[in-house]
């Protein structure tokens, strides 16, 4: 008979590996904003999603940004829908988006998956958790070469969850590192190699700190 320890060991890396992080909605919900204009396109990483609305954080944009898939009491379109079901959190998504009945409504929905299931990409980690809840790094490509990507680590089921090394990879980076990146992709990708290029530079102390 298992344990119960264990099981909730195992049913919290599954829930962990199908995207549904523990926490994520609330952490995410101090952070989104609203579109204001009267519509818009959005490419980004896709943070949270549920049956009504996901939520993006553009690229190059500091907040996540929430919107509808259709408007208030109504239903999505079925090309919405369909796009919807295909989505996996951290996915890349294009999205076109306009304002009914005050709310952002998501008109035109896609993910932007790769067409190989390994690569390589070189650039800046622009976002970095890692915590019990959270686990990734987001890398912007050198030379405006592709958008900001979130990479999470493998999950490894012959060991029981998440890459562990890799978690201690990430764990050890930082914004404004340049690495080197080589990912696999299921549903999302992943990070299964990370070399640092060269480490953020720190910032420059300023007369009172060097007097103390």
């Amino acid at each position: 008979m298992v344990r119960k320890g264990v099981f909730a060991r195992v049913v919290i890396a599954a829930v962990l590996a199908s995207g549904l992080r523990l926490g994520h909605a609330a952490r995410a919900e101090e952070k989104r904003t609203t579109p204001t204009a009267k519509s818009g396109k959005v490419i980004g990483i896709l943070t949270a999603k549920t049956d009504t609305e996901i939520t993006v954080k553009p690229e190059g944009k500091p907040e996540e940004q929430t919107f509808l898939l259709a408007p208030p009491g109504g239903t999505p379109s079925a090309s919405v829908q369909a796009a919807a079901k295909t989505l996996f959190i951290p996915n890349l998504v294009a999205l076109r988006w306009q304002r009914q009945q005050d709310q952002p409504v998501v008109t035109r929905l896609q993910a932007i998956m790769p067409k190989v299931r390994t690569g390589t990409v070189i650039g800046t980690i622009v976002g970095q958790e890692s915590t019990d809840k959270s686990i990734y790094i987001d890398v912007k490509p050198a030379g405006g070469r592709g958008f900001t990507e979130r990479y999470w680590p493998r999950f490894l089921p012959n060991e029981g969850g998440f890459d562990k090394e890799m978690i201690k990879i990430i764990g050890r980076l930082n914004v404004g590192d340049r690495v080197k990146l080589t990912w696999v992709c299921d549903e999302r990708k992943r990070a299964a190699k990370v070399q640092v290029i060269a480490r953020a530079r720190k910032p420059k102390r300023t007369e009172k700190e060097k007097d103390k």
